[in-house]
């Protein structure tokens, strides 16, 4: 169900909002069996409200907000569990709050510190640049995660005409991590290598991402190809997403019949690219390689077992949450931290020279 509110969750359950609420807050004036249902509708649903913050812990103590744009991606999913544990053991409350695609995250941020209690914000994921007056407005520290830097666009030629603000970020080095996937892809013999992507238009970690893959073409002397380039075009709702990956995949594949690999700038996107490659009849690796970036658990499950770009997880949420405390506690200035991934080599890539391939 698309957009699910707090009244579809009651609906659904046949209990009224207040019920809802109280099993989302963990409030002990309610039937457990009807917490249980509750909560099982709101993981069916992945339902997370977007017109209130929700209190992952109820609390009279300061509070710490989590933004989130892309909310089903469960790499963002794990990374708030981490930074959520370290908050309560610092007796702070944690709040989690979806950001839609086409919201602003900074405006939402404004108008939190309004509402609640807060002390500090993390932004997961969002976008790469953001209006310099607005960020001075917000007036409690705050740290971004998973967001690219204007480091790596100016190593991909495209530099950033950076605003007043200096905030804090931690980050993979997203345009070489995917020179990495694109070079081990190169090394194994593909040469028509086709890429699923976003946010070409703007600075964005997709398009880092895309400049990686463009980047390591040229240093290995394969010619760019936009026929290999899929870009997302949804307007609406989640980008990263299995649907979005199966679509792309297809259409790859149709218009270039000699394509060896794909690359996927999420895991999401590449186990929907993995479900097309299969639903068209041909095999991986063996007629089409999959790579994606993040290294979620399920593409250590998927079939075949995915071949990823693996961000430190854990590590960029423990670096995140304590550079966040510690500015909150007057220990570090606003600075950008970049964090090393790996390569993971799994079943879902092989030798681009099988079948009489070049």
């Amino acid at each position: 169900m698309a957009n699910t509110t707090i009244k579809d969750i009651a609906r659904i359950c046949g209990v009224g909002v207040s019920t809802v609420s109280r099993a989302i807050n963990n409030h002990p004036d309610i039937n457990p069996e009807t917490k249980k249902k509750i909560m099982a509708v709101i993981d069916e649903y992945g339902f997370v409200p977007n017109d209130s913050a929700r209190y992952l812990k109820r609390s009279e103590s300061d509070s710490i907000a989590f933004l989130v744009k892309g909310i089903s991606n469960p790499f963002f999913l794990g990374m708030v569990r981490v930074m959520e544990q370290f908050t309560q053991k610092r007796n702070y409350a944690a709040i989690l709050r979806h950001v839609d695609d086409d919201q602003d995250e900074v405006m939402v941020a404004q108008a939190l510190v309004k509402e609640r209690k807060l002390k500090g914000i993390v932004f997961l994921g969002g976008n790469f640049t953001h209006d310099p007056e607005s960020l001075q407005q917000i007036s409690v520290p705050y740290i971004f995660c998973t967001v690219g830097n204007e480091d790596e666009f100016e190593l991909a030629g495209r530099p950033l005409v950076r605003d007043s603000v200096r905030y804090a970020n931690v980050a993979v080095d997203d345009l070489v991590e995917s020179k990495k996937a694109i070079s081990y892809l190169v090394e194994q013999g593909h040469r028509r290598i086709g890429i699923v992507t976003e946010g070409l238009d703007k600075p964005s970690v997709g398009q880092l991402r895309y400049l990686g893959y463009k980047k390591a073409l040229e240093e290995r002397g394969i010619p760019y190809d936009p026929k290999l380039v899929y870009e997302i075009r949804t307007k609406d709702g989640e980008r990263y997403t299995r649907q979005n990956g199966y679509l792309g995949a297809k259409e790859l594949m149709r218009d270039n019949p000699d394509l060896t690999a794909i690359f996927c700038i999420s895991d999401v996107i590449a186990i929907g690219a993995i479900r097309a490659i299969i639903d068209s009849g041909k095999k991986i690796p063996e007629d089409v390689s999959v790579v994606g970036y993040d290294g979620i658990d399920e593409g250590k499950y998927c079939v075949p077992r995915l071949t990823t770009i693996e961000q430190p997880q854990v590590e960029i949420s423990e670096a995140t949450i304590q550079f966040l405390f510690d500015m909150i506690d007057g220990k570090r200035e606003p600075d950008n931290l970049l964090m090393p991934a790996k390569l993971v080599v799994r079943e879902s890539t092989g030798s681009g020279y099988r079948s009489g391939r070049e």
